[in-house]
C-alpha cells in the first residue's frame, strides 16, 4: 500500500499476547494489499479486471470491496468511481512501489467505462464488468485493511488502541491517559504542522489531500481525480471525514473531496457523517457538528 501502518495496544497482558495480536493485525494488511492491487498484475483484482465481458467468482474480500466502491459512486452520483483505473495509469500513477514496475492496462483503453457497467450476483458472489476497465480500490481498501485489522484485535480481547495507516486511522477506547485519543489534522501548507486536532474513541478518521500524490506527468494535478471532468479538483486542499468504521471514512473522504464543499458537506450531513475541510487559501469548513462533537482545537 505504500504507507506506514503503525499499531499501538493499551493493555496490562503480557507484551508477547500484546505483539502477537499486532502482528496478526499486520498480517491483514499484507493479504489485502495482495487481492486489491491494481499495481501487481497477479493480484486477485487486476485478473478480475482481465476478464471483462464474463462473470467471474471472487474471494469474498475481493466482492465486499468491489460491491462498496460501486455503492459509493451510486451513492454520489458518480463523483467516486472505482472504473477510473487506467485513467489513472495514464497521469503516472502505473508504478509498482515494490518492484518499480510500471502498469500498462492497455486492454482497457477499447471502451469508455463507468461503475455502472459492473454488476453482481449475490448468489454465486460474482461480479461482471460489462466493458473492459481497470478498477481501482485505492480509496476502499486500505479503509477495509484497518478495519479487519481492527477486528482482529477486538477478537484478542483488547479495547484500547489505535491503528494508523498512513493518517487514515481508527482508534478504539482510550490512550494511556485514559483519554480520547487526540489526532491532529495535516497543515496542507506547512506539512510538518497541523491545522487543528480531534478526540475519537471508537471511530475512525481518514484524510484525502491534494498535496499526497502529484501528478508526475501532468502538472498541477494530483491522484484525486473527478471522473466527470477529468481532472483534479481546483479548492480544496484536503478534507477528513470521521466515520464509525474506516472503509467508510476513506471512500467518503475522496468522494467528499471530489463533489467540493457545498455538495460534499451536505453529502456528508445527508449520512450522519461528519466532515472538515481544508480550502488552499486554509479557510476551514464543517459539518455543522463536527468541532463541537470532536472537540476540534485549532
Amino acid at each position: 500500500m505504500d504507507t506506514t501502518v503503525t499499531i499501538k495496544i493499551v493493555s496490562q497482558q503480557k507484551t508477547n499476547k500484546i505483539d502477537q495480536a499486532i502482528d496478526e493485525a499486520a498480517g491483514f494488511f499484507y493479504k489485502i494489499e495482495r487481492t486489491c492491487s491494481r499495481f501487481d498484475p497477479d493480484s486477485e483484482l487486476m485478473q478480475l479486471s482481465r476478464h471483462a465481458g464474463k462473470s467471474v467468482s471472487v474471494s469474498p474480500l475481493l466482492y465486499q470491496a468491489v460491491k462498496f466502491a460501486v455503492e459509493t459512486a451510486r451513492e454520489t452520483g458518480g463523483a467516486f468511481d472505482p472504473s477510473i483505473g487506467r485513467s489513472m495509469e495514464r497521469r503516472g500513477f502505473d508504478k509498482n512501489y515494490l518492484s518499480g514496475e510500471k502498469v500498462r492496462s492497455t486492454f482497457a483503453d477499447t471502451e469508455r467505462a463507468t461503475y455502472e457497467d459492473l454488476s453482481f450476483d449475490e448468489e454465486n458472489r460474482e461480479i461482471l464488468l460489462k466493458k473492459p476497465m481497470v478498477i481501482d480500490l485505492s480509496a476502499v481498501a486500505k479503509g477495509m485493511a484497518i478495519d479487519v485489522a481492527a477486528k482482529a484485535i477486538r477478537d484478542e480481547g483488547f479495547v484500547n488502541f489505535i491503528i494508523n495507516a498512513g493518517g487514515d486511522i481508527y482508534a478504539a477506547g482510550h490512550n494511556v491517559r485514559e483519554k480520547p485519543w487526540k489526532i491532529g489534522i495535516r497543515n496542507p501548507a506547512r506539512r510538518s504542522e497541523w491545522i487543528g486536532s480531534v478526540r475519537l474513541s471508537n471511530a475512525a478518521i481518514c484524510t484525502s489531500g491534494d498535496y499526497e500524490r502529484p501528478s508526475k506527468v501532468l502538472p498541477g494535478e494530483n491522484h484525486l481525480l473527478d471522473p466527470h471532468r477529468n481532472q483534479s479538483p481546483e479548492n480544496i486542499a484536503s478534507c477528513s471525514v470521521i466515520a464509525p468504521f474506516a472503509m467508510l471514512a476513506d471512500a467518503f473522504s475522496t468522494a467528499s473531496f471530489i463533489m467540493g464543499i457545498d455538495k460534499g458537506l451536505k453529502k456528508m450531513e445527508e449520512m450522519n457523517l461528519d466532515c472538515v475541510m481544508i480550502t488552499r487559501s486554509l479557510d476551514v469548513r464543517s459539518t455543522n457538528k463536527f468541532k463541537e462533537k470532536w472537540s476540534w482545537n485549532d
